[in-house]
């Protein structure tokens, strides 16, 4: 049996959005309580090794001790890794040794970065992207005891590929060369000065390709979720070119920014796109997933490549379904043909 792996960032849901907005604020003792959930889900469903990324909170050594008296046949334990800050760059090495060891599934707390940081690796290895995060896009609502058991019937009762699909992502291309990647939106924003890193401000952005655009999302694909979505599966990205406030013909969108803060952008075009399309814009800098980053270098080509091949991404229910249909509920799993 395949091991599960659990990624928590102690810092989600604390950026400077919190100072502008009203979202929740996902303290360490709320995180703690659903790794714990997720504990006694996976030993209650017969997983036998569970490993947790190391983080400069010990939220995972909390949380290992406080499940350890009711774990039956649970090896719970912290990934054994070399780490500095709880910085993005440890959030990478521990998606990637846990792709290196051959882990079935990754359970993930966070936001839209840090789905982010762990896509890029993590291999072929299925996640559970769990929202901890401000705007979340990406990660979704789900409480912790069936994020907990999802993964135990992707270890146990599933064959590769199922109760799982493919996430679109987004591709930055500078001179043909990928430079940077998104799962949910990349933006132009119209300054020099990265500042704080956390966009929220729809005035300052000039352009926006997305992956995905649901009605339903909170952040910059927001935009374009209440005004043109995309459909699951449709194999197209969406881009836009907003507009100042006054300025003719331009269609006005009202979208949720971030948590209670509702807003109004001018959008003067969009439409859809499949595989690349350039960046028009020549000043100013990159967001990705609601993160400035990058500057842009006017000597370079820029483009955008819309991937429909992204991270595995767990269907929860269709997971606890399969679970369900092959015994695992009843103690009775058959074992999956791989």
């Amino acid at each position: 049996m395949k091991s599960v792996g659990i990624i928590v960032n102690p810092a989600a849901g604390k950026d400077l959005r919190r100072l502008v907005a009203y979202g929740t604020n996902s303290t360490h003792s709320e995180k703690i309580n659903a790794v714990v959930r997720m504990l006694r889900a996976l030993d209650a469903l017969g997983v036998t090794r569970l490993r947790i990324a190391p983080d400069p909170g010990k939220l995972g050594e909390r949380a290992i001790e406080t499940a350890a008296e009711g774990l039956q046949t649970l090896d719970a334990g912290i990934l054994e890794m070399p780490w500095l800050l709880g910085s993005r760059g440890d959030t990478e090495r521990a998606a990637a040794l846990m792709r290196e060891q051959d882990f079935g599934c990754i359970v993930v707390l966070g936001g839209d970065g840090t789905s982010r940081a762990v896509a890029a690796h993590c291999g072929e290895i299925p996640l559970i992207p769990v929202s901890t995060g401000t705007n979340n896009a990406f990660p979704r609502m789900l409480e912790g005891t069936l994020a907990g058991m999802a993964a135990a019937c992707i270890v146990r009762a599933a064959r590769p590929g199922e109760a799982q699909h493919r996430a679109p992502m987004l591709r930055l291309l500078a001179d043909g060369e990928e430079v940077s990647h998104a799962l949910v939106d990349i933006a132009v924003i119209d300054t020099l000065d990265q500042g704080a890193l956390a966009v929220w401000e729809g005035h300052s952005v000039r352009e926006l390709f997305l992956a995905q655009a649901r009605p339903d999302s909170i952040g910059l694909s927001a935009i374009g979720g209440c005004l043109a979505p995309l459909e699951a599966d449709c194999g197209e990205g969406l881009h836009l070119e907003l507009g100042e406030a006054e300025q003719p013909g331009c269609i006005h969108v009202t979208a949720p920014m971030a948590p209670g803060l509702v807003v109004r952008v001018a959008v003067a075009r969009h439409g859809r796109f499949r595989q690349r399309t350039p960046v028009r814009t020549t000043r100013g800098v990159f967001a990705f997933d609601g993160e400035r980053e990058l500057a842009i270098d006017d000597g370079r080509q820029w483009e955008v490549l819309f991937d429909p091949q992204g991270p595995w991404v767990v269907d929860v229910q269709q997971a606890l379904n399969l679970g369900r249909a092959r015994g695992l509920f009843r103690g009775e799993p058959q074992a999956p043909a791989h």
